[in-house]
């Protein structure tokens, strides 16, 4: 049976290196490429953005299809670097996560295991 301590501390590791890892990756795609990371969160605040744009367009008077011309910027996208990011936020970041799981696992083991007395013969 594993030690209830390390029971509790490798999930902690998990976390708190998939949340590093995230603003890690999310920093260095604005470095890269000079735009916010495709995340969830982002696509969710674009399509929001880009509905109100039209509905203000609406209220201002505007033609069809100046209304239609409002488009999401995450429309124009290429497909590569959706899959770099997929890659990226998925395949490294569990990665990391699970080498940081098992760096704290034998650590916390290493720590609480008790070392047999010296052989003093």
């Amino acid at each position: 049976m594993a030690n209830p301590l390390v029971s509790i501390i490798v999930p902690v590791a998990g976390i708190i290196a998939a949340s590093v890892g995230k603003k890690a990756a999310e920093t260095g795609w604005g470095v890269v490429f000079g735009e916010d990371a495709p995340t969830t969160k982002s696509q969710k605040a674009a399509k929001k953005d880009v509905a109100a744009r039209r509905k203000q367009a609406k209220k201002d008077g505007a033609s069809k299809a100046e209304i239609q011309a409002i488009r999401d910027p995450d429309d124009d996208q290429p497909v590569w670097k959706l899959m770099l990011w997929t890659l990226v936020s998925g395949v490294l970041l569990q990665g990391l996560r699970t080498a940081a799981q098992r760096g704290a696992k034998k650590g916390a083991e290493r720590l609480t295991t008790r070392r047999p007395r010296p052989n003093r013969g």
